[in-house]
């Protein structure tokens, strides 16, 4: 209705090939844009996103933000400092006698253990960089040698003379008794007014995981500090006065002062929206069984989610460094779009992990990149078509793609540049379905029970294949693939992660004592999410518990069904945790001994609060006959037709809701493509999205 103010709410991506937007209205009318990324200045790249959202509603950037109540943000910015080795110069501060605790807490290569010319881990903090101070606690908080202050400040001055950026403070036992790391960091801000301390960051039993924890979170702080700081500089420059949020590694948003003050909780923090939306799209499919494929330009983010259930991890390995905060479980594989072919010294085809990434990009940008990519075989093949990728806004050069696998491929095996195309794309396809398989097996599910929900750019090019190899059956495929992860970060809830250390088994839990320390972190929760503006009416707790068999090694992670503010926690509550654990053990490993005492090592608590969904429109069924959103006929190479074939291209935004097509078929949209391989078939649901099956 005429002068009826509508206002916005905007969520973005980050860190990958391209940065993707999405724009919702208060009439819940979506638009969404795609910008190449500046890793230099992300910043940068995040109002150029914002611009072309503007662009596409009538407005200026600072017409759109003005009226723009909320801005959410995933970035992959924290991962990409650590793979490519630029955060900060950290020292380690430790317990006297733990100087070497990176080194002893950390895994042998899964690869080849018994390989011994596998050079050794590399450390983000120098064993030089690292220094003891006297000081010790006890396991259950008691103090038993006082922090000795003067060994403090003399590493301070050690700090100092090495140019050290950020100091993390690491002592034992600080997960269930704070005070010696808190005194040591009065003292360190004399020097340093950023220092990280453990038990700040992770409340965890096993110091090695927390110590590992912490030095990623000094390593990435300032890396993260000055893009939150420049982006918030920038948003309010241009007139937006609503909120800014981060989605985290754990799939909840929080405000900047949340992520300033645990950096890690950044370290994943993209693709841990992809699932969110994967979760929507089976429940809108009615999916029991789903796994998401997330193919962006440098990566891609594999997901398995049985029973629509997002699965959490505290195993998160990013370039052999382990973050143990609980985060979705995202197994990144480094052979997005940008993954670059090359032949090795043995005279075989590799694709990835190294990607050529925005700038300068596959070849076929014609931005400077000589070396092939994934992304020039797609546009060599024809599956990409190069007078309409991104709708037509970067035309892309096949000259320069074809001279780049002649020069880098082909000559090095021996073929045309055809087959080196088909053997790039082939064997990039065979690695996303190896590495997926790995996957599936390791969590002990068969991928045939799955669809397979995809994403990202590249994943409606490869995801039929890769399906096929897996002998997945099915696929589901939002119209909307390439913006995959803001649509997840729309729907993110609020949430913080709260845990303490308990340590009980059997008879020596007790309920009162477990109630105190929920109260304790509900307390916590509530305070943090009211600093954000959540009303306490507003936020839900679950409550749980890591928890094994006495004598076991590795816990299960038990939780209670969501309850209100002051939901009492009662002896019913320890029995259905009990109760929980045992069902679930029988689940993982086939049994269960009710008699056997369970150990409660450590509770935990998620503050949840609702955000507003939002609700994909439908379309009334139109007819199963696609020809009239039949664009033109072009050559596309299919190996089983032995060559390029006249292949029809669909308009996608002429599909209608039960339209069928055959393949081999390509359906073209503004930000991505559709393959459509022999023996598949395609079906637009009443969302307009799509339904791939085997034939």
């Amino acid at each position: 209705m005429k002068g009826v103010k509508i206002v916005f709410e905007i969520a973005i991506d980050t860190g990958g090939t391209f940065t993707d937007g999405v724009l919702i209205d208060d009439e819940r009318k979506i638009s969404v844009a795609k910008f190449p990324t500046d890793v230099v200045n992300p910043e940068k790249s995040l109002m150029g996103c914002i611009e072309l959202l503007a662009q596409e509603r009538g407005l200026t950037d600072q017409g759109l933000l003005v009226d723009t109540t909320t801005i959410v943000i995933g970035s992959t910015i924290a991962t990409n400092c650590i793979v490519s080795k630029t955060g900060a110069k950290c020292c380690m501060i430790c317990t006297k006698g733990f100087r070497d605790m990176l080194e002893l807490s950390s895994r042998i290569p899964k690869d080849d253990p018994y390989d011994l010319r596998i050079p050794p881990p590399e450390y983000l903090i120098p064993r030089f960089l690292r220094f003891e101070v006297e000081e010790r606690l006890q396991f259950d908080g008691k103090t038993i040698t006082p922090l000795n202050e003067e060994q403090v400040r003399e590493a301070v001055r050690k700090a100092k003379q090495q140019n050290v950026d950020i100091p993390v403070v690491c002592f034992l036992h600080s997960y269930i008794n704070p005070e010696h790391e808190e005194r040591a960091a009065e003292i360190i801000k004399k020097e340093y007014p950023d220092v990280v301390l453990s038990s700040h960051i992770l409340r965890k039993r096993m110091e090695g995981y927390r110590f590992h924890t912490a030095v990623l979170a000094g390593y990435v702080k300032p890396t993260i500090s000055n893009f939150i700081k420049k982006l918030d500089r920038k948003l309010k420059s241009d007139n937006f006065k609503g909120t800014l949020m981060f989605i985290t590694c754990a799939g909840g948003i929080a405000s900047p002062e949340v992520c300033l003050n645990n950096p890690a909780l950044m370290i994943g923090s993209g693709p841990a929206a992809g699932p969110l939306f994967a979760n929507l799209l089976a429940d809108l499919g009615g999916f029991e069984n789903i796994a998401s494929i997330d193919i962006g330009g440098t990566t891609i983010d594999l997901c398995i989610l049985p029973e629509r259930k997002i699965t959490i991890t505290t195993e998160m390995i990013v370039a052999g460094h382990r973050n143990a905060l609980e985060s979705v479980d995202v197994t990144s594989i480094g052979v997005g779009g940008g993954a670059i072919a090359r032949v090795d010294s043995r005279g075989i085809l590799c694709v990835g992990p190294n990607s050529a990434g925005a700038d300068p990009g596959p070849a076929c940008y014609g931005k400077g990149g000589e070396k092939p990519t994934l992304t020039d075989a797609d546009v060599v093949l024809g599956y990409i078509p190069a007078d309409y990728f991104l709708g037509g806004t970067i035309p892309l050069h096949t000259d320069l793609a074809l001279k780049a696998i002649e020069g880098h491929v082909g000559r090095s095996l021996g073929t045309d540049v055809i087959q080196a195309a088909y053997a790039i794309k082939s064997l990039a396809e065979e690695n996303m379905a190896k590495e997926a398989f790995l996957k599936f097996v390791n969590s002990g599910y068969d991928p045939r029970e799955f669809v397979l929900v995809v994403g990202g750019g590249a994943g409606p090019v490869h995801a039929a294949a890769v399906a096929e190899k897996l002998q997945m059956n099915r696929l589901y495929i939002p119209k909307h693939a390439a913006v995959f992860c803001p649509f997840g970060i729309l729907l993110a809830d609020y949430k913080y992660i709260l845990n303490r250390f308990y340590y009980r088994s059997g008879h020596e839990i007790h309920a009162d004592e477990l109630k105190a320390l929920y109260l304790a972190m509900e307390k916590e929760g509530i305070d943090i999410l009211e600093h954000q503006g959540i009303g306490e009416k507003n936020i839900k707790l679950v409550r749980g518990a890591a928890m094994r068999y006495f004598g076991q090694l590795h816990n299960i992670d038990i939780f209670l069904p969501e309850v209100g503010v002051g939901e009492p926690f009662t002896e019913e509550s320890v029995q259905s945790l009990v109760y929980g654990f045992h069902e679930r053990h029988e689940d993982l490993y086939g049994r269960s001994d009710p008699s056997m005492p369970v150990t409660i090592e450590t509770v935990k608590l998620h503050a949840v609060a609702k955000r507003r969904s939002f609700e994909m429109a439908k379309e009334p069924l139109y007819a199963e006959d696609s020809s009239a959103a039949l664009k033109r006929k072009r050559q596309v190479y299919f190996e089983r037709k032995h060559g390029f074939i006249d292949t029809p291209c669909y308009d996608s935004e002429r599909l209608r809701h039960g339209n069928i097509m055959m393949g081999p078929a390509i359906i073209e949209g503004t930000n991505t493509t559709v393959v459509i391989p022999h023996d598949f078939q395609l079906n637009v649901d009443t969302y307009g999205n799509y339904i791939m099956r085997r034939c």
